[in-house]
């Protein structure tokens, strides 16, 4: 009801990147990482989770000013379902190319699994493939990153 009834699509990017820090920190533990650098990862979490904090803050002041016409909106909402969609990877995951979400699939089992590409390669040791699945989950941060940088400076006056 909060997302139909919203003048501006109620995202929260800064919680966002929050929880996708939390599933990096998920799949190191326990393991050894050694074959795998997550730093570039990290740092597009934390590029990622300050460009929608500013976002958030930018939004909540035109709002209060009541200066966001209805075009602004239209479009600022359109960009943020954008990003959502940049999460979705054209050929899927390893071995299941139907998931197509980098941040959330399924295990066999059906049971939830966060970062299943990435996931998957780091626990069966495939090295190489866990490289490319970071990469790709790395140019999506910097993609949806450059994109709420782009919507904040639309709506900024």
């Amino acid at each position: 009801m909060r997302l139909a009834n919203a003048d501006v699509l109620p995202f929260d990017f800064a919680s966002y990147a929050h929880n996708v820090r939390g599933f990096v920190d998920d799949l190191k533990r326990g393991k050894d990482m050694s074959h795998l650098d997550l730093k570039p990862i990290l740092d597009g979490i934390g590029q990622f989770e300050s460009a929608g904090r500013n976002l958030d803050q930018s939004v909540s002041k035109v709002l209060a000013s009541g200066k966001l016409n209805p075009r602004a909106v239209q479009k600022l909402n359109q960009g943020m379902m954008l990003v959502e969609r940049n999460w979705l990877n054209p050929e899927g995951i390893p071995g299941r190319p139907w998931f197509k979400h980098i941040l959330y699939g399924a295990r066999f089992s059906y049971a939830h699994l966060e970062l299943p590409g990435l996931t998957e390669a780091v626990e069966k040791g495939d090295w190489k493939t866990a490289r490319q699945q970071a990469d790709i989950l790395h140019r999506a941060l910097a993609l949806n990153t450059q994109l709420i940088e782009q919507l904040k400076r639309e709506i900024t006056p």
